[in-house]
């Protein structure tokens, strides 16, 4: 008998392994239509509902589901991403084989397409909460409509290469949305990194570098909102409360966003701990709703909180030097936890070097007073001194000569008058003609003229000195028209002028121009160096006005 034979099936053709399937084929027109609905879905939604509609007092049943809609946002974003970096490594690996290799991209890009449709859907029900505003919420909301009405497009031109429908054509349009939607997925995930942890880019190296080069004077005495709350806000709410993104309306990244407040909060209550949402919001319970950061965000630190409201407590200062606020040992032990080793180190050098040239240059200019110093106790014993060990101000005093002290005297002090600070020649018998050398003591803050010959003649003269804060005229022969001369000088906190020409009336009205003046002088200094205590005018020893 014949040996049986098997018969081997027949090859198919190469180019019939590469025809499309037909179903696939037959598909291509309803997959088109709907993919092309969605494009036009995706791009319309923007245009769609209102900012608010559903935050969690939302009353209506559209608003409340649209805001448990937009809670899985979160879950879903990371699926069209991993598909899409799926297909991108099997299109590189295809490369990478010169053509050995021909991956079949189209699922994934498929799955990649319904699960962006859902992700931005969901991400813009989040959005119509209200909870998130700001410019880093409007690029990301933009570039997730942008990257998944590309990514359905490429779906679309792989469906239709696949098929071969105008081959030639849509193979390369591919790649180019391949690339572009790339592009496009890079940029909505770094917006939104930046609204969910921050700027990544905050942390680099570069950036680092540039912080520890800091002036030598800032770390030896920073400015207290600057360079120790300002970092602390930046570093652990900025990223929900800033610039870009504004939670609930409220910005901490400036010292006026801080006291404008949210929608409904009071950031910043400068001394009240409890109305300062800043603080009190703190300290809640972590899994309390309005628990600041929130549960899953990076927390403050116990320092960093114990900072926080000991600023608030002092009044929140903006400008204010840490030499010029109360700083206990406890706040001290905590700003030393905000710094490394190596800032500490560099801090206690720089504030060695302030104290050394501060040293330096009052002993440089003490040397330069020395001469003049001996030249007056030369003459007059004892008159000329420094106000105190560690000043190079002077005080100049005729306590010791009284009537002796005449005008022409004046003119031994003339090379140090400039740093005088407290010149007393009360009970001297100064004049007109001497006071009228007074401009010479430029720096004078206190002056005392009290029982002197002097006379309304001498106040022009005396109005002219900047620093002067307390003026004696006591038992001189000055009215009411004179005194006129001291209206409206901010400087000036008290005038003596019991048993004097001066009347009630007279001292009130002197009394109501100085603190209008010294209002509006306060207004525009700086808050540390205001001083809220009123000036006086004082007509007699037991009497104040």
């Amino acid at each position: 008998m014949p040996e049986a034979t098997i018969a081997e099936p027949e090859k198919a053709p190469s180019s019939d392994l590469q025809r499309p399937a037909p179903m696939k084929k037959k598909l291509f027109r309803p997959v088109l239509v709907l993919g092309l609905i969605a494009i036009a879905g995706v791009a319309i939604m923007p245009w769609l509902g209102e900012v608010g509609m559903a935050s969690d007092k939302a009353t209506t049943a559209i608003g409340q589901w649209v805001g448990f809609l937009g809670g899985f946002h979160p879950i879903l974003l990371h699926l069209p991403i991993g598909a899409l970096m799926l297909v991108l490594c099997m299109e590189f690996c295809g490369l990478l084989s010169f053509g050995k290799y021909k991956p079949s991209t189209t699922l994934g890009l498929c799955f990649a397409s319904a699960t962006g449709i859902f992700a931005v859907v969901f991400g813009y029900c989040l959005y119509l909460t209200g909870d998130y505003s700001g410019e880093l919420i409007e690029e990301h909301k933009r570039d997730g409509v942008i990257f998944t009405i590309l990514l359905i497009a490429t779906f679309l031109i792989k469906y239709a290469a696949d098929i071969r429908f105008m081959a030639k054509l849509t193979r390369p349009i591919y790649w180019v949305g391949l690339i572009a939607t790339t592009a496009t997925m890079f940029s909505a995930g770094h917006h939104g990194g930046e609204v969910s942890h921050g700027d990544p880019f905050a942390k680099a190296p570069w950036k680092q570098k540039a912080d520890v080069q800091a002036d030598a004077a800032e770390l030896a005495d920073p400015v207290v909102y600057e360079n120790i709350i300002h970092p602390i806000l930046e570093a652990k709410c900025a990223s929900c409360h800033g610039e870009k993104k504004q939670k609930s309306g409220l910005r901490v990244d400036s010292y006026a966003a801080l006291l404008d407040g949210g929608e409904e909060t009071d950031a910043l209550v400068p001394g009240d701990l409890k109305k300062s949402a800043m603080t009190a919001y703190l300290i809640l319970p972590l899994e309390d709703d309005l628990r600041m950061p929130p549960e899953g965000k990076t927390q403050l630190t116990k320092e960093e909180i114990q900072i926080l409201e000991w600023w608030v407590k002092i009044g929140a200062p903006e400008s204010a030097l840490l030499s010029e606020v109360e700083v206990t040992p406890a706040i001290a032990s905590a700003l030393d936890t905000l710094k490394t080793p190596e800032e500490i180190a560099r801090a206690k050098a720089a504030k060695r070097e302030a104290a050394q040239k501060k040293l330096a240059a009052m002993k440089q200019k003490r040397a330069r007073l020395a001469s003049s110093i001996t030249d007056v106790n030369s003459r007059f014993p004892g008159s000329l001194k420094y106000v105190s060990q560690d000043s190079t101000e002077l005080s100049f005093s005729v306590v010791s000569y009284r009537k002796n002290f005449q005008d022409d005297h004046l003119s031994t002090v003339r090379d140090a008058a400039g740093d005088i600070a407290d010149l007393d020649l009360g009970s001297s018998a100064i004049t007109d003609k001497g006071a009228a050398m007074l401009g010479q003591f430029a720096g004078v803050k206190v002056l005392k003229l009290n029982q002197t010959a002097i006379t309304d003649a001498s106040l022009p003269t005396i109005a002219k000195l900047d620093h002067l804060r307390i003026l004696n005229l006591y038992g001189t022969a000055v009215t009411d028209a004179g005194i006129k001369a001291l209206f409206g000088k901010a400087s000036l906190k008290k005038v003596y002028l019991w048993n004097t020409q001066v009347t009630e009336a007279g001292a009130k009205a002197l009394e109501q121009s100085l603190a209008e003046a010294y209002t509006k002088a306060q207004g525009q200094a700086k808050e540390a160096d205001r001083d809220e205590t009123p000036p006086q005018v004082i007509l007699g020893s037991t009497h104040q006005s």
